[in-house]
């Protein structure tokens, strides 16, 4: 495999490449000359451009003795369009890893098809160890390309990127910004806009090519990816301690503990539990509850029953006209779960453990939401931020594990709460029994009627 941890020195790139990816592909070839290609423009090595809490997580299962079998799946949540970085996607799994000779799959639409927001796009199968890093890589492929279709840029807004991540920093004062967003654009453009977003007054970033900028190294803890392999071996309702207990085993010193929360949609009871699991050693907590999920302890609406009694408290609550409102109630990440968990935090005997924040933390109006609820709660909500799209627009691609077993026969459900498996039999195989395999007839129209797709009948 060519994967390399090291960090490869920086090389500019003084034109911006989205512009420069196939919108279809050349109908006249095959598939797999059309991947050869890809393959050979493709760097040498990929670790320089993966997010660091991926390395981290193949170190800490290789620590483990751990390399199961998982099935992931790929969306987009802005929709609905025409899909596009199907097959350099295809060409990094085949390039980086040893998918095709173990065995896995890959099930997709299409390059070029129409899909729907949040339809499932992408389905593999693989050796979790030999995937973990091209997360990041596949993840920007998708999200570059099908932004430049559908939203007719041919270009990253770097300027935008600088001035987003400037505001962020005026508001914030002198707290870490982290941008992580490589995953949402081409490993090409992620140098160009992590140094926009140093310009901008950015801390640090998630990849080390990116981090070669400023002579760091990227950082990043623990990501969804492990939460699920250690909810296979423990159990989901032990995923986050679990997993952040493997992580603790085997990370150096003076890598920082964070554990991920959200997993279970269990903020409050997560937290406290790895804390008291970690006997002084987690530093932080991250929360990235997703849209689907409202946070344990975040308040439903301004007018729900738990409103009226933080109001009886003398809490001073926004009204649902208040523009903040949004950033306080419902799901995702929100002022009202914060607080909670802040609350929980400190009355359970862990007031020095921080809070960093993700998810949605790119817009500067949220960000300004959180700032002011501060004044109004008098309480410190988050000690830093982790910020991802810093340029508009973006159709970011997600990824998410949805099965875990020791081989293909022996699959077994597992994902985080409100990323269940989301079968769709648009998806063709692209790579079966090692083979690759090409479209069927009239499988590069956006018009798609054929079905074929994943086996989705798995061991419980």
């Amino acid at each position: 495999m060519n994967i390399s941890d090291g960090s490869q020195g920086y090389q500019e790139h003084p034109e911006h490449r989205l512009a420069e990816m196939s919108m279809k592909p050349d109908i006249t070839s095959t598939l797999k000359e059309r991947l050869d290609a890809i393959k050979q423009s493709l760097p040498a090595e990929c670790g320089a451009h993966s997010d660091k809490y991926f390395h981290r997580t193949r170190e800490t299962l290789a620590g483990d003795g751990l390399n199961p079998w998982i099935r992931a799946q790929v969306f987009v949540r802005k929709g609905p369009g025409e899909i596009g970085g199907i097959e350099e996607a295809l060409a990094m799994l085949l390039k980086y890893s040893e998918i095709q000779h173990y065995g896995g799959s890959v099930h997709a639409l299409p390059e070029g098809s129409c899909y729907k927001p949040r339809e499932t796009v992408m389905v593999f199968e693989g050796k979790a160890q030999d995937l973990v890093l091209l997360e990041t890589l596949y993840l920007g492929a998708i999200s570059a390309e099908t932004t430049r279709i559908n939203e007719g840029t041919s270009e990253v807004d770097l300027d935008l990127a600088r001035c987003t991540i400037k505001e962020i920093r005026t508001l914030i004062g002198d707290r870490p910004i982290i941008y992580g967003g490589a995953r949402h654009w081409s490993y090409r453009d992620d140098a160009s806009i992590a140094a926009a977003a140093f310009a901008g007054g950015a801390s640090e970033c998630s990849t080390d090519h990116a981090a070669s900028l400023i002579e760091r190294r990227g950082v990043g803890t623990v990501p969804h990816f492990l939460e699920n392999i250690y909810a296979w071996r423990y159990g989901s309702d032990n995923a986050v301690a679990e997993a952040t207990l493997a992580f603790d085993r085997h990370m150096p010193s003076q890598v920082p503990r964070v554990a991920l929360i959200d997993y279970n949609n269990r903020e409050l009871d997560d937290s406290l539990a790895v804390a008291n699991a970690l006997q002084g050693r987690l530093q932080a907590v991250r929360v990235d509850t997703c849209g689907e999920n409202r946070a344990q302890g975040s308040l439903l609406s301004a007018d729900c029953s738990e409103a009226q009694e933080w109001r009886a408290k003398g809490i001073d609550l926004p009204n649902e006209n208040d523009p903040a409102a949004r950033f306080w109630y419902g799901n995702g990440v929100t002022v009202s779960g914060v607080y909670a968990l802040r609350k929980h935090l400190d009355e359970n005997g862990h007031p020095d453990v921080k809070i960093i924040l993700s998810s949605g933390f790119a817009d500067p109006a949220k960000v300004a939401a959180f700032v002011a609820a501060e004044e109004i709660l008098g309480l410190k909500l988050f000690d830093s931020l982790l910020v991802g799209a810093i340029s508009k627009p973006c159709r970011a691609a997600t990824m998410d594990v949805i099965a875990v077993g020791d081989s293909h026969d022996s699959l077994v459900r597992v994902s985080k709460v409100g990323r269940p498996e989301s079968p769709n039999d648009r998806l063709v195989p692209l790579l079966q029994d090692g083979k690759i395999l090409d479209y069927p007839k009239g499988g590069q129209s956006s018009e798609l009627t054929f079905g074929g797709g994943v086996p989705w009948v798995l061991s419980d």
